[in-house]
């Protein structure tokens, strides 16, 4: 069972919010331009972000215990979940999505993990 996150909790969904959304504008930005065979790779991008930074931040919101060998183990094992997830979904697009197109599905990606480091020098 999750623990109660606080204000880190609130600041969290927040930046996962913010994510979706620049994952969300993009895609709008790109169906106006470009239709929907690129609009869907830039979604899948966001969403493959999306999914992974709430992965992590669900597997550091259960560490067993407050010490920092418990706090690195979490840290570790949500990093490794987050990266597995990752490879998956990617895996995933590429082998179910027929049409993807590879330069939006991958800079919506990083325009979408990129909020999260602006979040990190605004906050």
């Amino acid at each position: 069972m999750a623990r109660p996150l606080g204000p880190a909790g609130e600041r969290i969904r927040r930046i996962i919010g913010l994510q979706a959304a620049v994952g969300v504008l993009i895609t709008l930005a790109l169906l106006a331009r470009f239709g929907t065979g690129v609009a869907g790779s830039a979604l899948a991008g966001g969403a493959i972000a999306v999914i992974a930074s709430s992965v992590y931040a669900w597997r550091m919101s259960v560490p067993k215990g407050n010490d920092p060998r418990s706090l690195l183990r979490a840290h570790y094992v949500a990093e490794f979940s987050r990266f597995g997830v990752t490879v998956g979904l990617f895996a995933a697009v590429f082998l179910l999505y027929g049409s993807v197109s590879a330069l939006p599905l991958f800079l919506t990606y990083a325009a979408t993990l990129l909020v999260y480091w602006v979040a990190l020098i605004l906050d």
